[in-house]
């Protein structure tokens, strides 16, 4: 539906029966819909019908519909049951601004005479909504009352909950209201600003500092449904490298071959699980990237080697500042073939960095992306695994923690703007060239990359880590939301630095943060060079003991996590999940920012403060367990829960089952070939996923995967487990299975698979049932009975 006002266009379309998107194109502009963020997709929208009146235009689909009021123009929306959101304020609505209202990030003299002025749109706000999402933030879930800025920048040393914006910025808010869910995405690479109900509690706006306001509206009507439509416009999660899930350790830096020699060998004699060791700047000659410190690194081909061996995978910190240096090739063929940001006068923009004065690739360029990800060459050929893309919102040195001045030019290779445009996407720009460079150089194998900087639909190339954090209990505290948030957004595959990067930790904080690291999507341990050192042994017993069980206990829920990959990277899932994501009706939920589900199966509750080991816990609709001493809870439910240090208040829900590798030392899927179903019966039915492939590779998009749906039934005298037949054709290394049943206060008369009889083993003093499961054939279900006593 294409509608004028004045010399505004404003374009409603419908592109799926749940999403919507709006197009408000000022004085004449050109209608553009291009999108770093966005995926070309073609949905079925099914049976379109558009209803015309005198004052309305009315367009509907199956599952929902937007009003479009024509004196005065107004949008609001509606699901299939009438319920109205989105709903555009009735006295501001959508328009534009002559002048800037208030001073822009920028640094230029009047920009919108050339790229447009401030295009705002005001929606109402109702009394029961809440805003969540909006990618990286600081402070709490719940943004409701807030104003939020989206412009990456690198943020001061100690940022506190004050600072608004960070690394990464995603436009887009998931409201909730009475367990009904609605959301709204801004496609803007340039700044943006969401004002959620803070100036006026009855109204919030939404803005694009320049040029066009494009925005999309996600019908719901659960978190579920709005999080995976979102992620089907902006892009799925891809399925990591099985081992870059497993505990990765680094420092900025580890400085020598013969200091990650005795690191890696420190973790193996000390039995604490280590997967990945990265290599910060001081690797480099000179901090230029793509090369080796000979003098430091003489043979780092042999070191990696070596590394290998040991089962240790390494990731290497690419910048994206290039050193000017005439002797430096990587410089000097990227001037010759003009692929650098410029200056207005047309010469290559220039700033300091860590190698010194420094250009920068124009990575809105496709000829610059081919050419750097062909650079990753350098890295992988000596053996690198991974890549951990950093400095790339850019952050500059010259003033310090600034970045880009708004009119440095990307000439984009013929596509020409101005930085100020497309600032927000230099980061998912950078990381898409290392992804895309890497598919090529490695075909065979999926890529590992980090990112600190992104945009919207940074989720299709690499992972979030979150940045320079503090080594305070106070970060500590802050990660839980800003996961959750970013997981909500679309990243599911993030974390925070474990024990902080600033500052000295202490041996509790590096405790308490690992209980809860251990459950990040991302789990590892970053420090910086001039703070205490903070590997897990370092401070002694009994944090060492401490961290070695925790780390232990990831490896051992591997299973687990790389399931809830397979749901995130098909249905845009997070993995750290708030408690409204499955309890969106309770709305106890909704300000509950300190806990977290795990999944759907697990809910966590750190210890947040020092000197503590008790604290409240809301236990939501059902039944759960005590994971340490299985004791039940019937929710929903406040408690005071016991967390010394070493078990954190850790919660199984009832009939869910857990799948579990034994303990190792770093990521081996051949180490064992057991797999444990852990399982806590309760009345009622439960219902867990299993997936399984290679873990590299992509056989699996040819069906070459295995996953299982396995359900738990309790009635009467009687618990059955089922384990679905397999679908997919992968054979699991892991033939073997252990199902155990914990919470069994009496042994079972008879156990039965299939109705044959099978022995099983009864431990009174942990309430345990153990039994083991013959191969299983692909095509095969097992049903397992257990009789109890009446």
């Amino acid at each position: 539906m294409c509608l004028r006002a004045g010399s505004a266009t404003i374009e409603v379309t419908v592109l799926a029966p749940d999403l919507f998107r709006v197009g408000i194109f000022p004085d004449g502009r050109t209608v553009n819909y291009y999108s770093e963020a966005v995926v070309e997709r073609n949905w079925d929208t099914g049976v379109v019908r558009i209803e015309e009146g005198d004052e309305q235009l009315t367009i509907i689909t199956a599952e929902a519909s937007a009003h479009i009021a024509l004196n005065t123009l107004r949008l609001s929306f509606s699901d299939k049951h009438g319920r109205i959101f989105a709903a555009d304020d009735p006295e501001l609505g959508m328009g534009w601004f002559p002048e800037s209202p208030t001073e822009k990030n920028v640094d230029m003299v009047n920009p919108g005479a050339i790229l447009g002025t401030p295009v705002r749109v005001y929606k109402q706000h109702l009394p029961g909504e809440h805003y969540f999402g909006c990618g990286e933030r600081t402070g709490d879930l719940d943004k409701t009352g807030s104003h939020q800025l989206f412009w990456n920048i690198d943020p001061p040393r100690g940022h506190t909950a004050l600072q608004n914006n960070l690394y990464v910025s995603i436009p887009f808010t998931l409201v909730l209201d009475d367990g009904r869910a609605w959301g709204l995405f801004l496609d803007s690479t340039g700044q943006v600003e969401f004002d959620l109900a803070r100036e006026d509690h009855e109204r919030s706006w939404f803005e694009v500092a320049h040029g066009d306001l494009v925005y999309y509206v996600f019908c719901g009507p659960t978190p579920r449904e709005v999080v995976a439509r979102y992620t089907d416009l902006t892009g799925h999660t891809p399925l990591p490298p099985f081992w870059s899930l497993g505990n990765g350790q680094s420092r900025f830096s580890y400085e020598t071959a013969e200091e990650v020699r005795s690191l890696a060998r420190t973790f193996r004699e000390r039995d604490i699980p280590c997967d990945t060791i990265y290599l910060d700047i001081d690797t480099l000659d000179g901090y230029r990237v793509f090369t080796w410190d000979q003098t430091r690194f003489p043979d780092p081909a042999g070191l990696f080697a070596e590394l290998r061996d040991l089962g240790f995978h390494i990731v290497s910190i690419v910048d994206a500042g290039v050193k000017v240096d005439e002797q430096f090739s990587i410089y000097t063929e990227g001037r010759e073939r003009d692929l650098y940001c410029k200056t207005v006068q047309g010469t290559d923009y220039e700033n300091a960095v860590w190698p010194g004065v420094c250009v920068f690739p124009d990575f809105t360029n496709p000829e610059a992306r081919r050419w750097w990800g062909e650079k990753h060459q350098a890295l992988l050929g000596v053996g690198v695994a991974g890549i951990w893309s950093d400095m790339n919102e850019p952050a500059l040195f010259i003033p310090l923690n600034s970045t880009m001045p708004a009119e440095v030019v990307h000439p984009g290779g013929g596509r020409t703007r101005l930085h100020l445009q497309v600032h927000n996407a230099y980061g998912s720009l950078m990381v898409q060239s290392a992804r895309e460079g890497l598919l090529q150089l490695r075909p065979e194998q999926r890529p590992f990359i980090i990112t600190r900087a992104g945009y919207a639909g940074v989720q299709r190339h690499a992972l979030v880590w979150t940045g320079d954090n503090s080594s305070t209990w106070e970060h500590l505290a802050l990660s839980l939301p800003q996961l959750q948030n970013l997981g909500l957004s679309g990243v599911s595959w993030c974390g925070v630095d474990i024990g902080g990067f600033y500052g000295d930790a202490t041996g509790e904080l590096m405790a308490r943060w690992t209980e809860l690291g251990i459950f990040q999507a991302f789990c590892r341990n970053h420090s910086e060079k001039q703070t205490l050192r903070q590997e897990p042994w370092v401070f002694g017993e009994p944090y060492e003991s401490v961290c070695r069980e925790m780390l232990k206990l990831r490896q051992r829920l591997l299973p687990y996590l790389y399931s809830l990959f397979d749901e995130a990277h098909r249905t845009g899932a997070p993995v750290l999940r708030p408690l409204f994501w499955a309890y969106p009706a309770d709305t106890t939920t909704y300000a509950l920012d300190d806990q977290v589900l795990y999944g759907d199966t697990l809910l966590i509750a750190p210890i947040l403060r020092p000197g503590h080991e008790y604290r409240s816990v809301y236990i939501p609709a059902g039944t759960w367990f005590h994971y340490w001493s299985g004791e039940r809870i019937d929710g929903p439910a406040h408690i005071l829960a016991h967390a010394p240090l070493g078990q954190p208040a850790l919660y199984v829900r009832a009939n869910t089952a857990l799948p579990l590798w034994p303990a190792t030392s770093y990521v081996d899927p051949a180490a064992s070939d057991l797999l444990t179903l852990l399982l806590f019966p309760a009345e009622g039915s439960g219902q867990a996923m299993l997936y399984e492939d290679a873990g590299d590779g992509y056989e699996y998009q040819q069906g070459v995967y295995a996953r299982r749906t396995i359900t738990c039934a309790v009635e009467a005298n009687e618990i059955r487990v089922s384990i679905s037949a397999q679908e997919g054709s992968f054979v699991s290394p892991r033939q073997r299975a252990r199902v155990e049943l914990h919470a069994m206060s009496t042994s079972p008369q008879s156990v039965r698979i299939d109705e044959q009889e099978v022995a099983w083993q009864y431990h009174p003093d942990q309430r345990c049932v153990v039994l083991d499961l013959p191969a299983i054939a692909d095509e095969q279900e097992l049903v397992l009975c257990l009789e109890k006593e009446a």
